[in-house]
């Protein structure tokens, strides 16, 4: 039965209070608090908020760690990728795809879990390095699922690059302006779907990235289609990178 006679909303907070925790712990028990920012993408949260205390520092991690930070960084976006675009393509009527990219990204999450003890709150970054090193064998692993997965990523391509369905339900739907994406502070693949290689890796190198030869994949539209695209096309980018630093 209560009116709201005012309302001042604070923008910048996110719903897991990380900000607010973050201000009454240090700098290392903050690390836990990075996996719960996206459970897909833990591994990379780590690297970069141990990156930026790093830099706060004046603290330069080894070569090694900079290059497990990449592996496992990439690792964690083609596995965010697997599950965003799956999952899409389930809402949008194409079961048989989630399979074959599901399967993949459980089999990259059994290799995380080996080396850091958990699939989705990783806690393996530490500031100035990691928490431990790779394990043995990691290495042949990892390139054995990176194999299966440009099998995957080629099998879901031949199913949707041309099926009318999927292009009905994607192309156009939900299109944003490459003005409307900057203005809204869009980032990643959302931006980079309006046509604009925005990519941090390449333009404010860290963690050694300026050693990789990589691409920046773009849209034209801004829209479904594009956005999907660019991820699947940033999944083979990432496994290139990995397989660079290996």
């Amino acid at each position: 039965g209560e009116s709201i006679l005012e309302a001042r909303p604070e923008i910048g907070y996110i719903h897991r209070c990380f900000e607010k925790e973050a201000e009454d712990h240090t700098w290392a028990q903050v690390m836990p608090y990075t996996d719960r920012l996206n459970y897909c993408s833990a591994m990379l949260n780590n690297s970069i908020y141990a990156a930026a205390v790093e830099k706060l520092l004046g603290v330069e991690a080894t070569p090694r760690c900079q290059g497990i930070r990449v592996i496992v960084s990439e690792l964690a976006r083609i596995i965010d990728h697997l599950v965003c675009v799956c999952a899409n393509l389930v809402d949008i009527g194409a079961l048989t795809n989630y399979w074959y990219l599901y399967n993949i990204r459980e089999s990259l999450y059994e290799s995380l879990e080996k080396l850091c003890g958990s699939r989705l709150c990783t806690n393996y970054a530490r500031i100035g390095g990691l928490s431990h090193d790779l394990y043995p064998g990691f290495a042949d692993e990892v390139r054995a699922k990176l194999r299966d997965l440009l099998v995957a990523h080629d099998d879901v391509m031949k199913l949707v690059a041309r099926n009318r369905i999927f292009l009905d339900r994607t192309a156009g739907v939900g299109a944003i302006s490459q003005a409307d994406a900057l203005s809204w502070g869009f980032t990643g693949p959302c931006l980079c779907a309006t046509g604009l290689a925005w990519d941090l890796r390449k333009l404010a190198p860290y963690s050694g990235y300026e050693q990789y030869d990589f691409e920046i994949p773009t849209g034209t539209a801004g829209d479904t289609h594009d956005r999907i695209m660019v991820r699947m096309a940033e999944i083979v980018q990432s496994r290139s990178i990995v397989l660079q630093a290996l």
